[in-house]
């Protein structure tokens, strides 16, 4: 499709069309980048109900002081902020509902995410 720049901004208009070109790869069946960790999709899968799951993404998210690790690539940061946000979006909507995210871990995990237990 065309673009006529006299109505839209050219940079806008190519970061649009990139958006695009990349849902349609996503329609199309691409795995999501976080998908190449099946480790980290078990976790937070198994995690994702508990408090618990917040504490893990948090701990991919940011490196404490100190620590070394060679990080993510950017398209794994991006889902997995995006997965946070979605996470605190969902604490806030249970808490309107007066309903709480379970603060225990989940029966037969093993992941400490940093406990001393």
């Amino acid at each position: 499709m065309p673009v006529d720049n006299r109505v839209i901004n050219p940079a806008l208009a190519q970061q649009l069309f990139r958006k695009s070109e990349m849902l349609k790869r996503k329609r199309a069946g691409d795995p999501a980048a976080i998908e190449s960790f099946p480790r980290i999709v078990k976790t937070l899968t198994g995690l994702w109900r508990y408090s618990e799951g917040k504490k893990y993404l948090e701990e991919l998210i940011l490196v404490e002081g100190g620590k070394r690790r060679a990080g993510f690539p950017i398209e794994v940061q991006d889902e997995l902020m995006f997965l946070y946000q979605m996470l605190l979006d969902q604490h806030r909507i249970l808490n309107l509902r007066g309903q709480k995210i379970t603060a225990n871990r989940p029966p037969g995990t093993k992941f400490t995410m940093g406990n001393k237990e």
